[in-house]
């Protein structure tokens, strides 16, 4: 049996995954979400299914993540993806990319919070839950992020989603170095520009085929390419 754990499992590409991956008969899967009792469509996955433990969870905050860990604690999880993210006070699918400007910077709502969810998360996930990693048979970490955080493919907007995610990034390539003698693979991987609540529908691809995309990427995580930047297409990406 394959144990995933999703985090911001109650929509968009978290609800994907966790809806691609409960129609496998050797899987089951911790979803995450800030408030169960309002993730409908998880909910009725779950009932669905019978493949899905939800939990609650708030990846921005510490001591809920440390209460996750101790509900499961000794539970081997093989894939841990980190997939919660926000994009600030405003997401694209609402402002079309304009808010995060230079000269318009909401500190607070833009820039901490962003860090706090898409990069400060995912490390504290990791050093909750590596015991859990490592007991598994597969013993990979994801952290789902942007190409926006490639500093080489830098937009001039975005200030402080980019620059989270491109923290994001670099967590998942120190995190690579630091596990590999635990023999824990660790990827940052790019989902593509995916029409969800945050995007928008003028985004490029549907949630499935990223979902697909990812899925296979996943699947042919190695040792060796531990710590690279890969995309959902199967390019490897600049930092």
């Amino acid at each position: 049996m394959t144990t995933i754990l999703i985090t911001g499992a109650n929509r968009g590409l978290g609800l994907g995954l966790a809806r691609s991956y409960a129609g496998e008969d050797d899987v089951s899967i911790i979803a995450c979400c800030r408030s169960p009792a309002d993730a409908d469509e998880l909910q009725a996955l779950a009932a669905e299914t019978g493949r899905i433990q939800i939990e609650k969870l708030d990846v921005a905050d510490e001591k809920s993540i440390e209460r996750l860990g101790q509900r499961l604690d000794g539970i081997p999880i093989d894939i841990l993806i980190n997939n919660a993210g926000i994009f600030g006070k405003n997401p694209p699918a609402t402002t079309g990319f304009t808010d995060q400007t230079f000269g318009k910077s909401d500190f607070e709502a833009d820039w901490i919070a962003p860090f706090r969810t898409n990069a400060i998360g995912p490390m504290k996930m990791v050093e909750t839950l590596v015991r859990n990693v490592a007991a598994s048979g597969e013993r990979k970490v994801v952290i789902l992020t942007s190409i926006i955080g490639s500093i080489t493919t830098a937009h001039g907007f975005m200030f402080g989603y980019a620059a989270s995610k491109a923290a994001a990034n670099m967590t998942a390539s120190n995190l690579a170095v630091a596990l590999k003698p635990e023999m824990i693979i660790v990827n940052p991987i790019h989902p593509g520009y995916v029409k969800t609540d945050m995007s928008g529908e003028g985004a490029d691809i549907e949630v499935e085929e990223s979902i697909a995309g990812v899925r296979a990427r996943i699947d042919a995580m190695t040792l060796e390419k531990s710590g690279s930047f890969l995309s959902y297409d199967g390019n490897e990406l600049p930092w």
